[in-house]
């Protein structure tokens, strides 16, 4: 099928936000030192706006992260104490952390006919992700609470009525193919995915994905040539994860480093054990007993020397990968703009 053969999933008549109201943000920032004017470029917002390639490049491994489910409802959500955190891209929507998920707010232009046929059904990728996005509030909006936390929430435009939700939502779900999921974007096919998981897919699995999506690899058509549309590994991937959170050294060691804690006090108990059965008359005099108690003890300070060299090491690291990047990064953006200058001197 033509990509000009592609239709909205709802009719005009279902439309619950018109062309006319369809707003955009005037500045939208895409990476460290990269941004989108919108009003001048909407083809290059609309493409971030909806963007998973990510996810679509860990697509055979997302497993597991999640399972191939609808996602629960907002009203699940909240009885799992999950806090329902906004962010505004769409490869963070539906990922949750211990008590949080990350919830993406609907587009409203997503719920404009006009805006489709003018906009999205131009384009495979981007009408399958504009599908998507519908199809996850289809899950997420299921019932009136669910309707309420949204509202609440921000999550839906402040125009959209329960009643006329429901009918919008119906049409989508009747258009689409729920059983194949054909014309829908792969991440989609998952619902709620592990932010623990998908650090690990990035920060240790991805070079292995794109040596396998090289020509030739085994998972060549994955993510339509993965070096070439930015998903390429970086130092950054190893150091950030799938999705980048505080940057304050304190926050990252208790992240990582939480179970060190714990070990302590298990080994804290177990010598704390040993002290008490040495001091007793059966087991003082037990060459045996003394013997175990004493390699306990080495390899508990063995071990928590080398972690505690651990966390050197990697504080180490990061404070001078951080260092280090933060001065390339700043003469690269004083280099540009001098050249920006120049070129706009007579």
């Amino acid at each position: 099928m033509a990509p000009g053969c592609l239709t909205p999933p709802f009719l005009q008549s279902q439309s619950l936000v018109q062309l006319a109201a369809v707003t955009h943000p005037p500045f939208v920032r895409t990476a460290v030192a990269k941004y989108i004017v919108p009003p001048q470029d909407l083809e290059a917002y609309l493409t971030h706006e909806l963007d998973t390639r990510r996810l679509s490049f860990l697509h055979k491994y997302l497993w597991l992260a999640g399972l191939p489910v609808p996602a629960r409802p907002l009203h699940r959500q909240r009885l799992m104490n999950r806090n329902i955190l906004v962010t505004e891209r769409a490869d963070e929507h539906l990922v949750w952390h211990e008590h949080r998920i990350f919830i993406k707010p609907l587009p409203a232009f997503l719920l404009c006919h006009d805006f489709w046929e003018k906009h999205l059904c131009s384009d495979r990728d981007l009408h399958a992700s504009a599908c998507g996005m519908l199809l996850s509030y289809a899950w997420l909006v299921a019932y009136r609470s669910d309707f309420a936390i949204a509202r609440d929430a921000s999550l839906l435009p402040p125009d959209v009525t329960w009643e006329r939700w429901t009918g919008f939502a119906a049409a989508v779900l009747q258009t689409l193919d729920l059983a194949s999921m054909a014309g829908v974007a792969p991440r989609y096919e998952y619902g709620e995915l592990r932010l623990s998981r998908l650090d690990m897919l990035t920060r240790w699995f991805w070079p292995v994905l794109l040596l396998l999506s090289e020509p030739g690899g085994t998972n060549s058509n994955s993510a339509n040539g993965a070096n070439g549309t930015g998903m390429a590994w970086s130092p950054r991937r190893l150091v950030d994860g799938y999705m980048s959170s505080s940057t304050w050294y304190t926050a990252f060691f208790e992240r990582h480093f939480g179970w060190l804690l714990v070990g302590f006090v298990y080994v804290t108990v177990v010598l704390s054990a040993l002290q008490v059965g040495l001091a007793t008359e059966a087991l003082a005099g037990s060459r045996h007993f003394q013997d175990f108690g004493l390699g306990v003890t080495l390899a508990g300070l063995a071990i928590l020397f080398l972690a505690l060299a651990a966390m050197l090491a990697v504080w180490l690291v990061l404070f001078w990968y951080h260092l280090l990047s933060t001065i390339a990064f700043d003469r690269r953006t004083r280099l540009r703009r001098r050249k920006a200058r120049q070129k706009k001197s007579p």
